[in-house]
């Protein structure tokens, strides 16, 4: 059955049918911009071309058709329709059926495997259980064969339902997909373009059109390599940074993509086109709580209509790159199968010169953790996703990165470093009460970091701790001993402080740190 969108006064045609293979595609985080081309030789005067298998996800209203290879073709007119199809089953769906039907005739061999031990289980039992006339000495031995064989047999059954719980979870897997595929594979689109030809020729018929079925999302490798090729032996600070970024192609449109030409964008439709309205804001002096409370509850809520949009949350060459945003197409045509999982492209390296530094904060957690700092240089911004991190070959585990543009300070973690040794010598810890006419409770914390370097070479540090910050006038914060030179406020971050120390090979450095906290009395000192 088919509904038309489009009702337009139809011309007598001689239709033309084809498949829609995609030939083209432009993906975006959000969607595809998908492109059907084919040539047919026509006959002059009025024709009809119909595309069958298009999407069922296709966008009626982004459909765009152009007409070329035969000087002035026209369009006449163009209907979208919806296919209820019956007999139809995709490639993928075939290939789902095939992969289960394996999956359940293994499962089926292991249930018959378990039923098979559970059988000799039994007949050893009955055998048990009519022992005719044996000696003591005949009885005991059948009793340990008896044993042994029902152990043996209840060690396979258990092994066999060990190797169950793999497959049942991959049947499990399979029929979901399967049962998507299926769903998808129901329906379907076609496009029916009438056309007007003043001559015979090849014409060569271009239909575009959106799919939210098919899009990219940003994944990175990040690679540090702590010995370049120039560096100083003595150097501890320079290290080299290699940022892959792999492209993650996934379509569900319910058809595989076969020697498409693929093109990457970095744009987001999803994140709106305007600026929410900016109104008055009209403030007037406090008042009473309850008056507060009463003016909230009768409050209107805010109109979700004038919010702007938010988000849910083969080697490339750039083709084309904006102050906003960036495209890559790839160098050769690729294939992608319809399904739930992405394919991985490199798309780009960025290299970036990087200090490396271990971080501690001694005082909350006594481990030194390699850490990697430089400026990323690169043409336009690269979306936000997550990284999985190596360190001299080693992986170390993963984070997510934040939009990155040019000239901006690109920061990761690398991991811990098993020979730095931390350790917190607290000198100082003393709570009481003082003062002769004015008592005061009074906190004192004294503490002093100690981190040693057990690596071959020498080793940069930056120390992390942390000052309270009082929020009112009768709770007074001082520092007692506090290392120089030391950076406060780090990060802009009140009470933060770090210390930038350089460890030679088997030697230790150790810095101060301190408060003290008042209150007058009567008051509780905070829970420090």
């Amino acid at each position: 059955m088919i509904k038309k969108n489009l009702l337009v006064l139809a011309l007598a045609a001689v239709p033309i049918s084809v498949a829609a293979d995609i030939t083209q595609a432009t993906l975006y985080p959000s969607h595809g911009d998908l492109t059907w081309q084919e040539t047919q030789t026509v006959k002059q005067g009025d024709g009809v071309i119909t595309i069958n298998r298009l999407p069922v996800s296709l966008q009626d209203q982004s459909v765009r058709v152009s007409l070329g290879g035969v000087a002035g073709a026209q369009i006449q007119q163009i209907e979208i329709g919806r296919v209820e199809q019956t007999g139809y089953v995709s490639e993928q769906t075939q290939r789902l059926r095939n992969e289960l039907t394996q999956v359940l005739e293994k499962l089926q061999a292991q249930e018959d495997a378990i039923q098979a031990w559970n059988q000799q289980v039994t007949l050893m039992t009955k055998a048990a259980e009519n022992p005719h006339e044996l000696s003591a000495t005949e009885l005991s031995d059948m009793a340990a064969a008896l044993k042994q064989t029902t152990m043996a047999a209840l060690a396979e059954i258990r092994g066999i339902r060990t190797q169950m719980r793999d497959d049942i979870a991959l049947k499990d897997r399979l029929e979901r997909e399967l049962s998507q595929a299926q769903q998808n594979a129901r329906a379907s689109k076609k496009a029916q373009i009438h056309y007007r030809a003043p001559a015979g020729g090849d014409l060569t018929i271009t239909l575009e059109f959106q799919s939210n079925e098919a899009r990219w999302r940003s994944e990175y490798n990040a690679q540090l390599s702590s010995q370049v090729a120039g560096q100083k032996a003595n150097d501890p600070k320079s290290g080299e940074l290699t940022l892959q970024h792999l492209a993650v192609v996934q379509q569900t449109t319910g058809d595989d993509w076969r020697n498409v030409e693929l093109q990457l964008s970095t744009a987001n439709a999803r994140r709106g086109t305007n600026m929410p309205p900016l109104d008055s804001w009209v403030v007037s002096p406090a008042q009473p709580d309850f008056l507060v409370r009463q003016m909230k509850s009768a409050a209107p809520m805010l109109d979700s209509s004038a919010t702007a949009e938010v988000e849910a949350d083969f080697g490339a060459s750039v083709e084309r790159q904006s102050t906003f945003s960036q495209s890559y197409r790839l160098a050769q045509p690729v294939s992608v199968p319809s399904g739930g999982n992405g394919q991985r492209l490199i798309v780009a390296e960025h290299t970036v010169a990087v200090e490396m530094a271990v971080w501690t904060a001694p005082a909350y957690d006594p481990t030194g953790y390699v850490h990697a700092t430089g400026i990323f240089i690169a043409e336009a911004p690269i979306p936000a996703g997550p990284v999985q991190l190596f360190r001299d070959g080693q992986s170390v585990g993963s984070t997510y990165l934040s939009e990155m543009t040019n000239g901006e300070e690109l920061r990761l973690g690398f991991g811990v470093d098993e020979a730095i040794r931390v350790a917190v010598v607290n000198e100082t810890e003393r709570t009481g009460e003082e003062g002769i006419w004015k008592s005061e409770q009074v906190q004192r914390r004294q503490n002093r970091f100690e981190i040693t370097n057990h690596h071959g070479d020498a080793v940069n540090l930056r120390i992390f701790d942390r000052m309270p910050v009082s929020q009112i006038d009768i709770l007074t914060v001082k520092p007692l001993q506090i290392s120089e030179p030391v950076e406060r406020n780090v990060d802009d971050k009140k009470g933060v402080l770090a210390w930038n120390r350089t460890v030679p090979a088997g030697e230790t450095v150790s810095v101060q740190s301190g408060f003290e906290v008042r209150v007058p009395e009567g008051n509780q000192l905070p829970n420090l």
